[in-house]
């Protein structure tokens, strides 16, 4: 399988994930390879991305780069105006390399119908399926305040609809008895330090599960056991329209 992966590269998670990605593949867990790196940074622009490139450069891995910073300011235009202006220019830069799909991983723009109707476009997101949308700062207080005890991520398909395109794969994890049971009570009753700690805990566990549900995500669609085709996610022969939970497979 050969993957365009898309980053900002805009902080150090976003260079460990490329590597821990990079490992899994050169150990053949992934059955596939990076066929090109794209960012919305050039040289330069960042110390992050720089170590991306590097990265990337070192390993043999064929980058392109259109900076969205100067792409918008030479343009005079909004990110919103200029977001299908920007996608075409991206693509003429990605098409000269063959690839099955793009992954969008710690990428900081709204992609355009430009690139997700062309190519199927998977996106890591810090909700269940079906559940919330925007940022993970959101999604978490969201999840807290309605008293939820669920809590997890998801590989999703990109579409018009934000956050809201269909879902590949997912973890799940139930917050339930010792240390929740109280904590939960406690934040229903309003109390702030019992909703701060269950918002680091929240956010500590999304974060471990991450970087190995994209990893079993990519193994599992490199070696067939999942299929995209035609914009539908395939598992068993059948079409899956809520996704496939691989909480066991992730957490063991």
């Amino acid at each position: 399988m050969k993957i365009c992966w898309f980053t900002t590269g805009r902080d150090r998670e976003a260079f460990t994930l490329l590597r821990d990605v990079y490992t899994a593949m050169t150990s053949k867990e992934i059955d596939g390879h990076i066929s090109v790196l794209f960012l919305n940074r050039e040289k330069g622009e960042s110390a992050p991305s720089d170590e991306i490139i590097s990265f990337a450069e070192e390993k043999g891995i064929p980058v392109e780069y259109v900076s969205s910073k100067k792409f918008f300011e030479q343009k005079g235009l909004t990110i919103h105006e200029g977001r299908v202006s920007y996608d075409q220019e991206v693509k003429k830069k990605i098409e000269r390399h063959g690839f099955d799909i793009i992954f969008l991983a710690g990428y900081m723009l709204i992609i355009s119908p430009v690139l997700f109707e062309p190519y199927p476009v998977l996106n890591l997101h810090p909700s269940l399926p079906h559940a919330y949308k925007g940022k993970w700062e959101d999604v978490i207080r969201k999840t807290i305040d309605d008293g939820v005890k669920t809590c997890g991520a998801m590989i999703h398909m990109v579409d018009a609809a934000l956050d809201e395109g269909t879902p590949v794969t997912y973890v799940k994890i139930v917050l339930e008895g010792g240390q929740f049971d109280e904590l939960y009570k406690n934040a229903y009753r309003g109390d702030s330090t019992s909703k701060d700690a269950l918002f680091r805990i929240m956010r500590q566990i999304e974060f471990s599960l991450e970087t190995p549900l994209i990893i079993k995500t990519l193994s599992m669609l490199s070696r067939g056991a999942i299929r995209i085709k035609d914009k539908n996610v395939y598992y068993e022969g059948r079409i899956v329209t809520d996704g496939i939970d691989i909480t066991r497979e992730v957490c063991g």
